[in-house]
């Protein structure tokens, strides 16, 4: 009775340090195997179970995983990585980016806005359902006329205003000029967003290949942390069994 009490004793110190290891250790792989001995030479090796097989207390990190987070937010894939030291660096870029974008964006549109404004009042051009053709051909020419007599000349012909929604005539050509300046000042402003989605993207690219690196990296500490067998074998003290040796070996 002492000696099946002894191994029962064994067996649940064996389960419970398993358990107490766990959450401590950051091995990728841990596998706990238990091996009680009887006084011959014979083993009995515990059948397997969820508790001594490969046991996991870290685990590997996708590195395509990683990519595609950082390629849709940057700084997410270094985080699931464990690396957010430097993810946090092309998050903050990431929302500099889009802040430069709005505050592009929002003040190419009220320049636009402002010029369209002012030639309505001096020309009596409207842009309601008109393309950005329209606002060049103002720019261009002080008056509807002017510019079909030019598109007549040049045999244009699909290009002639027949619409009386298309009609303007600026006051002065001062006017003209103001509105044409305007216009291009817009336009140049909108291409400046468009190089800050430019660089959006290449924000992206370099976080994900920061964190596919940082997966790489983490998966390659896991690998070398190796892995823990753990052995139980009865104690024997002048010929009487009593209690358990555990030998831990760590394997690479």
């Amino acid at each position: 009775m002492r000696s099946h009490a002894g191994y029962m004793n064994g067996a649940i110190c064996v389960i419970a340090l398993s358990i107490l290891a766990l959450p401590s250790q950051g091995f990728s792989q841990q596998k706990l195997q238990a091996v009680v001995r009887d006084g011959s030479d014979n083993q009995l090796t515990q059948p397997r179970s969820r508790v001594f097989e490969e046991i996991s207390a870290g685990s590997s990190k996708s590195v395509l995983l990683a990519v595609g987070l950082s390629a849709i937010l940057p700084g997410a894939g270094e985080l699931y990585a464990g690396n957010f030291e430097s993810g946090k660096y092309t998050l903050i870029a990431e929302a500099a980016v889009w802040i430069t974008y709005a505050g592009f964006y929002s003040h190419a549109s009220w320049v636009r806005q402002d010029a369209r404004l002012f030639a309505t009042q001096r020309s009596g051009a409207h842009f309601e359902s008109k393309d950005d053709k329209y606002a060049v051909d103002i720019g261009n020419f002080n008056s509807v006329g002017e510019y079909n007599q030019a598109k007549l000349r040049n045999r244009e012909y699909e290009l002639l205003y027949t619409d009386p929604a298309f009609n303007w005539q600026w006051d002065n050509d001062q006017s003209r000029v103001a509105f044409k300046n305007e216009r291009i000042r817009s336009d140049e402003i909108f291409q400046n967003a468009k190089f800050v989605i430019i660089a959006a993207v290449i924000n992206r690219v370099f976080s994900a290949f920061s964190a596919g690196r940082a997966a790489s990296a983490h998966n390659r500490r896991v690998l070398l942390e190796g892995t823990w067998n753990i052995k139980a074998d009865p104690r024997d003290v002048l010929g009487n069994r009593d209690g358990i040796n555990l030998k831990m070996v760590m394997e690479f």
